[in-house]
C-alpha cells in the first residue's frame, strides 16, 4: 500500500485517549508527512480495551519519534490513517474538471 519515502497526508487524527498516552508525538490531520518505515503492526487501541489483536499495515513517520516497547520497538500508525499525497492531488484535479 505505501512505501518508504512516500509523501502521505493523515486523513484521520481522531486518536482514543488510550492512544493519546501512549505516544509522544501523533501525526495531526490534513499534515503531509514522510513515511520512513512500513511494517506489520498490532492496532493499540483495540488491543489496551479488549485484548483483541488486529494485525494491519503500520508506518513510521519523518520527524514523529516515539518511544519504543521493551523489545525496542517503536509504536507505528495504521496506515488506514492515511491517503497517498499524489492520490489525493489526482483525486482534485478530476474534481476541479468535473467541475469546469
Amino acid at each position: 500500500m505505501f512505501s518508504v519515502g512516500q509523501k502521505v497526508v493523515c486523513v484521520d487524527d481522531s486518536w482514543p485517549e488510550s492512544v493519546k498516552q501512549l505516544y509522544l508525538s501523533l501525526p495531526v490531520k490534513d499534515s503531509i508527512y514522510v513515511v520512513r518505515a512500513v511494517r506489520v503492526g498490532v492496532r493499540a487501541d483495540e488491543l489496551i480495551m479488549d485484548m483483541r489483536r488486529v494485525l494491519e499495515q503500520s508506518l513510521l513517520l519523518v520527524g514523529l519519534y516515539n518511544p519504543t516497547n521493551n523489545l525496542g520497538v517503536e509504536a507505528g500508525f495504521a496506515a488506514s490513517r492515511f491517503r497517498a499525497l499524489d492520490e489525493l492531488k489526482q483525486e482534485a484535479v478530476e474534481e476541479h474538471e468535473a467541475v469546469a
